[in-house]
């Protein structure tokens, strides 16, 4: 640009003068941008600098990520920020815009949710942070933002006598109505807590007489991708999972060690999501428990994770667990732990010992 004086006597001086005259906006800068035009290219998975940075550095990103990450952008921070500043955006905003999107609706015209708030709020923190790297803002505006509580649903795990009810061997044809894709899947998240794009993604070669390896996971947009946090790992599995497992392959139409032990329209399609959790419903209604029941109870195909992990806790080294379940922290693996009174007896031995 044209020279002007900064009317200041030290160096210094002269810098933070012409510092804050481009953050004001008054000197035009190829840093001086608005939001919109800083997350043009920002979670789009060939053109985010930042996701190819962060996977050349080892990171596990996934494009489902991705494609999340630019939905929270497109459809609630870009209409909100889009047109300020990059250097403008203040906390008291960010904050203005965290209690707006409480009472927003979603596309389905229910509120956002808290985790859904949290979310997007994630996203900005990550899109400010890299702009501080790159050296548009001096400071991140959202430093110090807070994310909203969260009230999860409370999960309840199925009963031992409800699980057996389910995945016993004589009960395939009242259940589950001499379906063994479905039985044997159900049998083999009850007995390895694997998650359900794991289970999707089993192929024949990675099953083993008395493990299994989990090299995958299913997606339902771009098909096979790593487990989730990259928890490649080996399971051990029961002689009777293990049978049916061999059973379920040897009538198999595809025959290929690439092709899925639990196939779908072909050995190179798995069984999709929804009709796994219909056939799961289904059973059970079949064993008394109704719609209406699994709903209050909270009562998914997750559930299996959950009651694989409260039947192991206490049997095994929490690290070990860990290990099996592909959970990365402490924190996980008590989430995914239920208790019954009967767990308690110990306790309550103790309690009429010294308080009766």
């Amino acid at each position: 640009m044209t020279a002007v004086s900064t009317g200041q006597t030290s160096k210094a001086a002269a810098e933070t003068w012409a510092i804050e005259q481009i953050k004001r906006g008054i000197i035009t800068s190829d840093k001086n941008i608005t939001f919109a035009q800083y997350a043009q290219s920002w979670w789009v998975w060939d053109e985010c600098s930042y996701v190819k940075s962060r996977i050349a550095r080892g990171a596990t990103i996934t494009r489902s990520y991705v494609d999340s990450m630019r939905g929270y952008l497109q459809n609630h921070i870009l209409p909100y920020f889009g047109d300020t500043k990059l250097q403008k955006i203040s906390s008291n905003m960010i904050e203005k815009w965290l209690m707006d999107l409480r009472e927003k609706p979603g596309k389905r015209g229910i509120i956002l949710s808290p985790t859904t708030v949290n979310r997007c709020l994630t996203c900005f923190k990550i899109m400010l942070k890299e702009a501080v790297r790159l050296e548009y803002l001096h400071k991140s505006p959202a430093v110090g933002i807070k994310q909203l509580r969260e009230r999860p649903e409370r999960r309840s795990i199925l009963t031992i006598d409800e699980a057996r009810a389910l995945i016993q061997d004589d009960n395939i044809s009242q259940v589950w109505d001499r379906d063994l894709r479905h039985f044997t899947l159900n049998l083999l998240a009850a007995s390895t807590g694997m998650r359900m794009g794991e289970i999707q993604a089993l192929l024949i070669q990675n099953v083993h007489d008395e493990y299994i390896s989990i090299f995958y996971s299913w997606d339902r947009r771009y098909g096979l991708k790593e487990p989730k946090w990259g928890s490649e790992r080996e399971i051990p599995i029961p002689l009777r999972t293990a049978a049916h497992l061999s059973e379920l392959i040897a009538i198999s139409p595809y025959q290929e060690p690439d092709d899925f032990v639990f196939f779908g329209s072909d050995g190179k399609t798995p069984i999709g999501d929804k009709s796994i959790s219909r056939a799961l419903y289904k059973a059970l209604e079949r064993i008394g428990i109704s719609q209406e029941m699994r709903k209050e109870r909270y009562i998914t195909f997750h559930s299996w994770r959950h009651f694989y992990n409260s039947l192991m806790r206490g049997k095994i080294h929490d690290a070990k667990l860990r290990r099996l379940t592909g959970h990365k922290t402490l924190e996980m693996t008590e989430r995914y732990t239920h208790f019954e009174l009967e767990d308690f007896q110990d306790v309550m031995k103790v309690q009429e010992e010294y308080f009766s």
